[in-house]
This record gives structure tokens, C-alpha cells and sequence, in this order.
């Protein structure tokens, strides 16, 4: 029971820096895009949403890979993505600002982990 905890752990925390590391690699694509484009700012937030949808739906993927528990392990991924992302780009940042669009991003990410796990556990493969 012990070692099934310890692996659980480790594919959690796997998964997670996964999701942040493809977090911060398409925000600095979108963020070179946006520098030598003619993007309105009205792009940035659904691009910004994407992003974190992408990356909680990958993370999502492979912790549930083995088929169990996919509704609790998406909702835990998305929320610890959401609470991560904005710590880390808060310190990049410089400052730390707690805004009702926070909230839709712990909501959003949330709720995108648990669908993802949950298709994630029930997919079939062929």
C-alpha cells in the first residue's frame, strides 16, 4: 500500500511539472508571437486560457494513464496547476495580484483536469 502511494505521488508531481514546463514554454512562444505580430490585445486572453487548458489536459493524460481515479487526480492536477501558474508567474511578474480573474483560472483549470480525467480513464484504445 505504502509503494502504491509513493508511485501515485510521484506521477502526481510528474504530471504537474510537466503541465508547467509546457505552460511556460507556449506562453514564451505566444509572447515572442505577440512581440513581433500586430496581435490585439484581445487575443491574449483566450490564447492565455488555451494554454493552461493545453497543459492541464497533458499533465491530466499522463497521471491517468494507468485508468483509475481520473475525476479526483484532474481535479487536483488543475487546481495545483492553476495555484502553481500563478505563483510562478507572479514571481516573474514581481508582483502578486489577487484579482476575480484568479478565480476563474482555479475554476477553469479545475474543471478542465476533471473532464480530461475522467475521458482519460474511460477511453478505450482500439
Amino acid at each position: 500500500m505504502e509503494q502504491t502511494k509513493k508511485t501515485t505521488i510521484l506521477a502526481f508531481i510528474k504530471a504537474t511539472i510537466l503541465a508547467m514546463i509546457i505552460a511556460l514554454a507556449l506562453v514564451l512562444i505566444f509572447a515572442f508571437i505577440l512581440k513581433f505580430t500586430g496581435l490585439s490585445d484581445a487575443f491574449i486572453m483566450p490564447i492565455n486560457m488555451a494554454i493552461k487548458a493545453i497543459s492541464v489536459l497533458v499533465g491530466t493524460i499522463v497521471l491517468c494513464k494507468n485508468g483509475h481515479g481520473g475525476l479526483i487526480k484532474g481535479l487536483v492536477l488543475g487546481l495545483v496547476f492553476a495555484v502553481l501558474s500563478f505563483a510562478i508567474f507572479s514571481v516573474l511578474n514581481g508582483s502578486f495580484v489577487f484579482k476575480f480573474g484568479l478565480i476563474i483560472d482555479l475554476i477553469f483549470c479545475t474543471l478542465c483536469g476533471a473532464i480530461v480525467g475522467v475521458v482519460a480513464v474511460n477511453f478505450k484504445k482500439s
